[in-house]
């Protein structure tokens, strides 16, 4: 199912201006191996939301080879830092490649492993946190991240339409039930402004309340 009508994608796109080099050469890699990665549309509103919060420190919660991050990372002011989490080590080598080509190496940090327990074992407060990981470890990730999001910082779950799945499934695999609980987790946070924009596949927003009042 098409979350937004092809026509107005298209359009967005020819709305976008053209891209770092870097990012061109990523996303023709992305095509060639089918490798799934955000798109364009949504790493720019990433990068507002890097400027509107005045972020200095990101997380994310699956990087593949890094394609979220270098956009994030071309508008993150010197000095700040995004941490970048992926299984396999070849993913690395290559976000690592892209990111020196592009000059933003000093700006991330690589975890090899499981995103969850990078995030377990993350040190201080972060001002986004991006959730990309299996669908069905959703709930999870967002249990471990919620408390390492500073107040007024944001956390983003991709994925959160799920191509429809999240309407159109009776019997939810364990995939779309791990979007519609973090989807249902995330709005009933007490703590938290949540909404859900029909962005590509669906990006659930929190924002973390700066008081509780």
């Amino acid at each position: 199912m098409d979350i937004v009508n092809p026509a107005i994608v298209e359009y967005l796109v020819s709305l976008t201006p053209p891209r770092h080099p870097v990012l061109q050469e990523m996303e023709e890699y992305a095509r060639e191996k089918q490798f799934p990665i955000i798109g364009p549309l949504v790493s720019r509103f990433l990068q507002q939301l890097v400027i509107l919060t005045g972020a200095t420190r990101v997380f994310e919660m699956g990087s593949g080879f890094g394609y979220s991050a270098l956009w994030m990372s071309l508008v993150l002011p010197d000095g700040g830092q995004i941490h970048c989490t992926e299984f396999d080590p070849e993913n690395i080598e290559r976000g690592r490649k892209y990111h020196k080509t592009a000059g933003v190496a000093n700006k991330i940090i690589w975890h090899q492993g499981d995103a969850r327990e990078s995030m377990r074992e993350a040190k201080g407060e972060f001002d986004i946190i991006l959730n990309d990981i299996d669908k069905e470890q959703y709930p999870q990730a967002l249990a471990i991240a919620w408390p390492k999001l500073r107040r007024g910082g944001i956390m983003v779950t991709d994925n959160s339409l799920w191509s429809g799945a999240v309407i159109t499934e009776e019997t939810p695999r364990e995939s779309t039930a791990g979007v519609l609980a973090v989807n249902r987790d995330t709005y009933g946070l007490s703590d938290a402004i949540t909404t859900i924009l029909p962005l590509r596949d669906g990006l659930l927003l929190a924002v973390k309340k700066k008081n509780l009042t």
